[in-house]
């Protein structure tokens, strides 16, 4: 049985926070990193999020593991050119 976090009202908007599973992008290292269904607590009213301590310190030790990712994905990038608009 997983134990359920209880996470203090918004601290931006005074709003119930909820868990939610979401994907959070890292760079680290010069690198982008993609982690997903991460546990973070998102208010109900204004969408601000916050990660637990323990969640933060997990993604830390796994990137400095270096392990074998789930998968690998392309992703494009663009160059922005103001004439564009």
């Amino acid at each position: 049985m997983v134990k359920e976090y209880k996470y203090s009202d918004c601290f931006y908007c005074g709003g119930a926070v909820a868990e939610q599973l979401t994907h959070r992008e890292i760079r680290w290292k010069g690198k982008l990193f993609i982690f997903e269904n991460v546990p973070v607590g998102v208010c109900t009213q204004c969408g601000e999020k916050v990660i637990k301590p323990a969640v933060a310190k997990a993604i830390d030790q796994l990137l400095q593991e270096e392990k074998k990712p789930t998968k690998i994905i392309q992703v494009p990038v663009y160059q922005y050119e103001s004439n564009i608009v």
